[in-house]
């Protein structure tokens, strides 16, 4: 099969997308026939899994069996949810929603006829929030891979949604600031795009920040106006509260079409009814409204350090369902005097990626094809192309490229930044070697002194932060991972040690360190620290291969 899928796989919904015989970036039904699947997961048993609506209605009467909000807890340290008795990671979770998705798309292509019986989705481009650091990337990566998908790629949700948007065609030339606020976290990229070429000039966000959030300020207010009323805590009552996170979004959503809302809570104590105006629910969430504000200044801050000024954005485009919130466009137009452009919020970033996808595989192919004529490989085709464009322009010429007459080349930036523990004086500090917002790949070489004398080796430990600062103290901090490097030799204090830490475009760091009196040396990758064991793996493998998806 020839097709290629992009997957926005969301806090709140996910949605899977491909282009379609017209060239067309199409997201395709789920089995209820919508373009959306939350991404809630009931466990019934290990054997039988529930995806989507139906496992969102059992959160009001099963809550010990049904997760939501799982995307927040991808890649960080305490990632494990029981359901039913059994403990899953985050990635195992995020696999059965990704297995859902997939599911449902084989099914409507199979009956229109787009993939034969046998055939199904394998080779996908998955997105994830541009401030992912290395865990999270990793995390949503093995996520797709228990799913037994092939991942291509992972890209970064903005960018995605500025593919989708257009930005990225014709001879357009433009600089976008991307406002994402999806249902759990919340994202800016401000980009320039040059025809084909997205270079992103910085990103920033909260992996904690989302429509989630609104939904329980508005939970907050439900519940002390019923408290005022029945001198009764909805809190304590499980069953309650499950039927009100449910009951809060479509008051949310509501809202955002019309003035007013009636609202009902039938709790314990009786029925609580009360009409809710949208300036009321304006006035509630103006804290969380102001905290992406305050993000959004911090962004326009580093784009301004690196030569892009407010006046040099040419779009404010507003992507993610709770982006749709009327208090988001206001906010933009009465502080920046931007009219600010929401184009297919719920939808952009899975179509975004499926373009990527279809462009990136395209190209591959064509190269593939390319270097068998004259007997290389694909890898070493490329890398004799590095520095020139003479491969995309015969393939653009070729007529391979279909509708597109650009290739999609895309210049990140880091979303974290990334030091190491070093000996200030008396005192242990981290000392940042690779900046946020620095252009990847990125590398950064230093010299150190050994500590003590007859030091027969030392340990990297490496820390992961949004500082913009050179050197911080550890306080708590934990290392994401820790490099050990042993000397063949012991060396007397002082003794230099050159370290070089690069970072590249598939989110891989390479550290190269040498103790330079007898020139010991370490050379290695980085190695995850919080990463499912060999046999949480293989025990969640087991699991996904045997269970039955709905």
């Amino acid at each position: 099969m020839s097709y290629v899928f992009g997957i926005d796989l969301g806090t709140t919904y996910s949605c899977i997308s491909y282009i379609d015989e017209y060239g067309k970036a199409t997201v395709l039904k789920n089995s209820d026939g919508d373009l959306t699947t939350p991404s809630v997961v009931m466990v019934e048993s290990e054997s039988n899994i529930v995806v989507g609506m139906e496992a969102k209605r059992s959160l009001e009467v099963e809550p010990d069996k049904t997760v939501q909000f799982i995307k927040r807890k991808m890649g960080k340290e305490k990632d494990t949810v029981v359901l039913n008795g059994t403990t899953y990671h985050a990635p195992e979770i995020s696999s059965m929603i990704l297995k859902k998705l997939v599911k449902d798309a084989n099914d409507e292509l199979k009956q229109v006829g787009v993939i034969k019986d046998g055939e199904e989705i394998k080779d996908v481009v998955i997105t994830c929030p541009a401030y992912f650091g290395v865990n999270e990337r990793h995390a949503t990566k093995t996520a797709g891979e228990l799913a037994g998908l092939n991942v291509l790629n992972i890209i970064n949700e903005p960018t995605a949604a500025a593919i989708s948007y257009g930005v990225s065609g014709g001879d357009k030339k433009e600089t976008v600031l991307v406002y994402d606020l999806g249902g759990g976290t919340f994202d800016i990229t401000v980009m320039d795009i040059n025809k084909g070429n997205i270079s992103v000039v910085c990103t920033g966000g909260d992996d904690q920040l989302g429509g989630k959030d609104w939904d329980e300020c508005l939970m907050d207010y439900v519940c002390e106006r019923y408290e005022a009323e029945y001198g009764e805590d909805l809190t304590e009552d499980p069953e309650t509260i499950s039927a009100l996170y449910v009951d809060v979004e479509t008051w949310k959503k509501a809202l955002t079409a019309r003035e007013k809302v009636n609202i009902s809570v039938n709790g314990p104590a009786g029925r609580l009814r009360e009409e809710l105006t949208r300036e009321k629910y304006d006035e509630l969430t103006e804290g969380l409204l102001n905290r992406t504000k305050n993000l959004l200044d911090s962004s326009l801050i580093a784009a301004k350090e690196k030569g892009c000024l407010l006046s040099n954005i040419d779009k404010f485009l507003l992507v993610g369902g709770s982006s749709k919130m009327p208090q988001v466009a206001n906010m933009i137009q009465r502080d920046y005097g931007i009219t600010a452009v929401l184009s297919d919020p719920d939808e952009a970033v899975a179509k975004g990626a499926a373009i990527y996808a279809s462009n990136e595989k395209a190209f591959n192919d064509f190269v593939e094809q390319e270097a068998a004529k004259v007997g290389k490989t694909a890898e070493e085709l490329k890398e004799e192309n590095i520095g020139n464009k003479v491969l995309e322009q015969k393939y653009l010429m070729s007529g391979n490229s279909g509708s597109r007459d650009v290739m999609i080349n895309i210049t990140n930036v880091l979303s974290r930044t990334y030091g190491i523990a070093v000996l200030h004086g008396n005192e242990l500090v981290i000392e940042n070697m690779l900046m946020i917002n620095d252009k990847l790949p990125a590398s950064k070489f230093d010299t150190y002194g050994t500590s003590v004398d007859n030091q027969d080796g030392l340990s990297l430990k490496l820390f992961e932060s949004r500082s913009t600062e050179r050197v911080m103290k550890i306080e708590d901090r934990k290392p994401i991972t820790d490099f050990k490097m042993s000397f063949t030799r012991a060396v007397p204090k002082g003794t230099a040690v050159n370290v070089t830490l690069s970072l590249d475009n598939s989110g891989t760091i390479h550290v190269v360190a040498e103790e330079m009196l007898y020139h010991s040396k370490l050379d290695t990758t980085f190695k995850l620290s919080n990463q499912m064991s060999d046999t949480e793996l293989s025990e969640a493998v087991q699991r996904m291969s045997t269970a039955n998806i709905e």
